[in-house]
């Protein structure tokens, strides 16, 4: 059996399809007393240029942005370039629908 630490470090690498990590995940509360990972602009802008590449969809990059967003045992400070990222990926129907553009606009502003 995975360990929580390693299904979220899974999850934030994108190595295995959302469903997946997040029936896994399901184990376990949302709530965690410390987070165990830290969600890092390199997992975020990986995502992108993923999609930029036409490897994953939209939709999959909103699912995996959801499946992180709000977990007491990732850590990213909401209000940081992570953040607000995520919370853009996580939300496109209150922010703007993820792009091309959109998605190169947000690696350039994570690097």
């Amino acid at each position: 059996m995975d360990s929580r630490e390693s299904v979220l470090k899974a999850l934030l690498s994108f190595t295995r399809p959302t469903s997946d990590i997040a029936r896994k995940l399901s184990a376990y509360d949302w709530d965690a007393p410390s987070p165990l990972v830290v969600l890092e602009a390199v997992h975020i802008s990986s995502t992108l240029k993923h999609f930029m590449a036409g490897e994953l969809s939209s939709a999959q990059v909103d699912d995996w942005a959801n499946c992180i967003e709000c977990r007491d045992d990732i850590e990213y400070d909401p209000s940081s370039a992570i953040g607000l990222a995520l919370h853009e990926l996580a939300n496109p129907l209150l922010t703007r629908p993820l792009t091309r553009q959109s998605a190169t606009a947000l690696v350039a502003a994570l690097s």
